[in-house]
Parts: C-alpha cells; structure tokens; sequence
C-alpha cells in the first residue's frame, strides 16, 4: 500500500501555481455520497479534508485535474454511466479517473471499459503526482 503525504502534494502543486480549493467538510463529503449513492474510501476522505480538489479547473503540469466535490456531483448528474464514479480527468477530459461502483481500486476510462490503474486513492494520486505510464 502506498502511503502518500498531503502536505507534500500540497506543496509540490502550490509550486506548480496550482490553485487548491479550501477543505470540504465532513457534511459535505457525506452529502456528495449520498447524491452520488457511493461511499468513498477513507484515503479520499482525509484528502479532500485537507483540499476540496483544485479551483477552476486547474491542473498538474502533467495535465491532470483532480475535481472539487460540486465538480463530481455535477459531472454525476450529467453522465448516463452512474456505475462510474470521476474525481479527475487528464488533458480537459481526454479521459477520466475514478472509482467503478462495486468494484474496488481506482480506474482509468479511455473509452468503453474502464481499466484498473491502482488499489487505492493514495496510489492514484501517487501515480497522478509521479507522471506514471499507466495513467495514459
């Protein structure tokens, strides 16, 4: 299992000029899971405790946005395919990352099916933060 430092990210994209949104609140974590029907894993909870995903569509110098709990709510709302779960895209919605209901681990959808790309959120966003091959 990969352990990932919040603090750290925070500072290696508040290097990258990237504009982090103010921490969610428990309520609304817990509003977003029920409007969605889907509860997240404690890892994605402590990080968006700390940063609820990036403001205005900001990204990595990598291309990669990780949304704001309003973002997957919305984006939720909007898809036919409620089975999957968006928390980032890469390349302004070339493609997602998420999580698949009923599945564990965090996906890849790139087209029809999604594809596993780790175990946990922190390892998304270790893959995410690292520029990993397995991400395109």
């Amino acid at each position: 299992m990969i352990i990932i430092k919040i603090e750290k990210l925070k500072e290696t994209w508040a290097s990258e000029n990237i504009k982090l949104s103010p921490p969610a609140t428990e309520e609304s974590i817990k509003v977003t899971e029920e409007i969605i029907q889907f509860q997240f894993p404690d890892d994605f909870k402590e990080f968006y405790l700390q940063m609820d995903g990036f403001m205005d569509w900001d990204w990595t110098k990598n291309m990669f946005s990780i949304w704001p709990l309003a973002r997957i709510q919305e984006e939720y709302h909007n898809e036919t395919d409620k089975s999957f779960i968006i928390f980032a895209d890469y390349l302004i919605n070339s493609h997602h990352i998420g999580f698949l209901k009923g599945e564990k681990g965090i996906f890849k959808n790139c087209g029809e099916t999604p594809e596993l790309i780790a175990d946990t959120f922190s390892e998304a966003l270790f893959l995410i933060d690292s520029d990993a091959d397995i991400l395109y």
